[in-house]
């Protein structure tokens, strides 16, 4: 399948947030089934992810929970495509507009950046 990205932009981590994810089965969370996986990039719209669970050939959709900066998101997510990566698999996850997570993302991340700016000229100084 071919997608092309349609947000303006894409944040990549230097370091993997941790995230939790469930999947939605019968149109409800299965709790019991909730895993970890690494956050590697966002944007508003969507995210891209590595877990070492497989999801299989037709993932159901998924519950994810992460932290960008203080507060948690919480959204609903449809991964669009999968790819083997290592010991595990990375997804592409579209959160199919939902617009308050997509304001809540850029706030958070805008906050993030401004405190990870500070920190590198507290850095500097220090050194």
């Amino acid at each position: 399948m071919i997608f092309k990205r349609q947000e303006g932009f894409r944040f990549k981590f230097d370091e993997p947030i941790k995230m939790t994810f469930a999947v939605y089965e019968d149109g409800r969370v299965n709790q019991a089934q909730t895993a970890m996986a690494d956050l590697l990039d966002i944007s508003p719209r969507g995210l891209k992810m590595f877990t070492e669970v497989d999801l299989g050939v037709n993932p159901p959709p998924l519950d994810l929970r992460f932290v960008l900066d203080t507060r948690e998101v919480r959204a609903y997510g449809e991964i669009i495509w999968s790819r083997p990566f290592g010991k595990g698999k990375q997804y592409g996850v579209n959160f199919n507009d939902q617009e308050s997570i997509e304001d809540l993302i850029v706030e958070e991340l805008k906050l993030r950046r401004r405190r990870e700016a500070d920190e590198a000229k507290l850095n500097s100084i220090n050194s």
